[in-house]
């Protein structure tokens, strides 16, 4: 009987440990998940009031400054009309300063951030093939020179990069924005750093059956290379397509129709900050961020799918 009661005792003191155990887990996981929505709120509070403050028409912002969520006059779309189209609503004292040729900033974006991604991912692709499988005199001291450009900041060359701009006579021109950028080392060490997970063996196979380098590249490394190009193709865009520094050194306050979108937007900001034409700026804002947008959603399933097919290849 005395055994039988320690046993009882035993396993009713062993479930009160195990519903304490379970109940500070589950206070854990309820502060964890209200730090969690804390935090996702105050990231995502900015973006809504970029939203909305948008879609407010410039009376609302000189009369109802506070009336965010909720216009008085309700929603509308002449913040984007502006941008867009060029047409201001009555009332809205404005000069030719204030025209913007938004359609020709979208398009030098696209062209600098999409044809700049494009041409670094042949590059330093093409630079991480001979990295790896090519066996040239001084391959790995070149390698180690530059792997240490790396700690070099960017603005330490940039005055550099735009005297060769202009020496080239390039400073005019779009391809300004895209050619310096094709030196960037981080990419390549990227890539390489994937490319040496492909087996020597199936390289060695395609020289044996007459495949030259070239072809090697194209037909079977840059298909079982697909994942960490979508990832630093992703990382490529969001550089270019974000870069506001290198456009202003080159092309300044005159050639207004070689800026880009964020160039573009940090002058309709300085010319926006009178209450009634804060949503432009802020329109501004949401047209800039709907392609970074819509290219991450869909890359980010196939850096996924990629990543995980990455990480059974022998």
């Amino acid at each position: 009987m005395a055994a039988d009661q320690i046993t009882v005792e035993r396993y009713i003191g062993l479930r009160k440990q195990k519903e304490s155990y379970r109940r500070r887990i589950s206070a854990a996981k309820t502060t964890s998940f209200v730090l969690l929505l804390v935090f996702c709120l105050i990231w995502v509070l900015p973006f809504f009031v970029m939203i909305f403050g948008s879609l407010r028409g410039h009376l609302d912002n000189m009369l109802y400054p506070k009336e965010l969520f909720y216009p008085h006059s309700g929603y509308t779309l002449e913040n984007y009309q502006i941008l867009l189209t060029g047409v201001y609503p009555e009332g809205i004292v404005h000069n030719k300063t204030q025209d913007y040729p938004f359609a020709n900033w979208f398009m030098n974006s696209c062209f600098s951030a999409i044809g700049g991604t494009l041409l670094y991912l042949l590059v330093a692709s093409l630079a991480a093939y001979a990295f790896t499988f090519i066996d040239f005199r001084f391959r790995n001291v070149l390698f180690a020179v530059l792997i240490a450009t790396l700690v070099i900041p960017g603005t330490a060359t940039a005055v550099g990069n735009q005297q060769l701009v202009y020496d080239m006579g390039l400073n005019k021109t779009l391809l300004a924005l895209i050619l310096p950028g094709l030196g960037g080392v981080y990419g390549m060490y990227l890539i390489k750093t994937f490319f040496e997970s492909i087996p020597k063996d199936l390289i060695e196979s395609a020289k044996m059956d007459g495949y030259s380098h070239l072809k090697i590249f194209f037909k079977i490394v840059l298909p079982l290379g697909k994942t960490v190009l979508f990832v630093q193709g992703l990382f490529g865009f969001m550089g270019g397509w974000n870069d506001l520094v290198w456009p202003q050194m080159l092309f300044g306050t005159k050639d207004t129709k070689l800026w880009t979108l964020q160039v573009g937007m940090a002058y309709i900001i300085n010319n926006s900050k009178t209450s009634d034409l804060i949503g432009t700026a802020l329109a501004g804002g949401v047209i800039c961020l709907l392609p970074v947008f819509i290219v991450y959603l869909i890359a980010q399933d196939k850096i996924i799918e990629g990543m995980a097919s990455a990480g059974i290849k022998k």
